[in-house]
């Protein structure tokens, strides 16, 4: 279905950098957008970048609510963590000042900035989270100087959450998976002399290959960026092709447990009126299943759904089966709102 697309950008003032970043989203609305549909506010996963999220969105803008016939989006926005995709390149300068990589608290504080202005005043917003961005849309519940997001609904998808409890209970494991995670990024490959070969070499290792065409090309676009490389021997500045998130970066979202604790005991505190669903692929590979069903087990969850042909990387495995996951959702949203004559 036909839909325009823009990318707003505006800065806000990040403690953490003491200074300015630039917060990205990317906004989509449907030709015959809903005045009363759903507003949906995705958040991608670590190493990641907006875009991932386009295939589901174009499937959900495709989507009507059964009962009435009317579409159920009103608007769809998808949001970069600063220190990915097209944002991490217009903050190069201020993530390079760092000594330590953004932790995702710095996802939910660009979103609350970004909201603060009012351009989304009186939409019903509902938040959408793959791994890291569900801790991102949870966070940004919380109020403080700037005031929490109101959401009607939270759909967490493959929550790389975890309580403190269950963590405590196999802390070797956890510790274990860790370090290995750590040294995968670490030896991973992270510079190409073009995007060409970037796509070939990833078409052919894990776990991009596993991932649908579509996503893949959107991570060559939108998941990889410019750097210049000066020859230590010649001296000549040559332009080679990189991750948009640096190694460096996304080791740190994997290592500040402690946030996550405050996003679990968060779900535990939200508001009883938030539904909040969670959306798993049906394959466990990266995470256990006793992982999320900890998170699960917090709150009484609105609904639990599985993707089939998809493990953790739901989103970029059958971002059409996650689109009917989460389609579903939201036309029983519509249908249970409705005033009933």
């Amino acid at each position: 279905m036909a839909h325009s697309e823009s990318t707003v950008t505006q800065q806000y003032y990040s403690h953490r950098v003491q200074g300015h970043l630039h917060f990205v989203a990317k906004r989509y609305i449907p030709e015959n957008a809903n005045p009363q549909g759903i507003t949906a506010l995705f958040f991608h996963c670590a190493g990641s970048h907006k875009e991932v999220w386009e295939p589901t969105i174009q499937y959900l803008i495709s989507q009507k609510d059964d009962e009435a016939g009317e579409p159920l989006l009103r608007e769809a926005w998808s949001f970069d963590m600063p220190s990915h995709g097209e944002a991490s390149v217009l903050n190069t300068v201020e993530l390079e000042s760092l000594e330590k990589g953004l932790p995702v608290d710095e996802y939910a504080d660009g979103l609350k900035a970004f909201l603060a202005s009012g351009v989304l005043r009186g939409h019903r917003l509902v938040g959408i989270g793959h791994s890291l961005g569900t801790s991102a849309v949870v966070l940004s519940t919380i109020a403080d100087e700037l005031p929490g997001v109101i959401y009607e609904a939270i759909i967490l998808a493959e929550p790389a959450l975890i309580t403190r409890e269950v963590y405590d209970a196999n802390l070797a494991e956890r510790e274990g998976a860790l370090k290995a995670m750590n040294k995968a990024i670490s030896k991973r490959r992270d510079t190409w002399n073009d995007r060409n070969e970037a796509g070939e070499y990833m078409k052919q290792r894990f776990p991009w290959m596993l991932w649908d065409a579509r996503i893949r090309d959107l991570f060559i676009r939108h998941g990889l960026k410019e750097k210049h490389v000066k020859d230590s021997n010649t001296g000549e500045v040559s332009t080679k092709i990189t991750l948009a998130c640096s190694k460096d970066h996304e080791r740190s979202a994997y290592s500040q447990d402690e946030v996550y604790f405050t996003v679990v005991e968060r779900i535990r505190t939200l508001d009883p009126s938030v539904a909040v669903h969670y959306i798993l692929g049906e394959r466990d590979d990266l995470i256990p299943e006793y992982i999320p069903q900890s998170v699960i087990a917090v709150r009484p969850p609105a609904s639990v759904s599985k993707v089939p042909d998809a493990g953790h990387f739901v989103v970029q495995e059958n971002p059409e089966g996650i689109g009917k996951a989460i389609a579903q959702i939201l036309a029983d949203r519509l249908v249970s709102l409705r005033p009933r004559l």
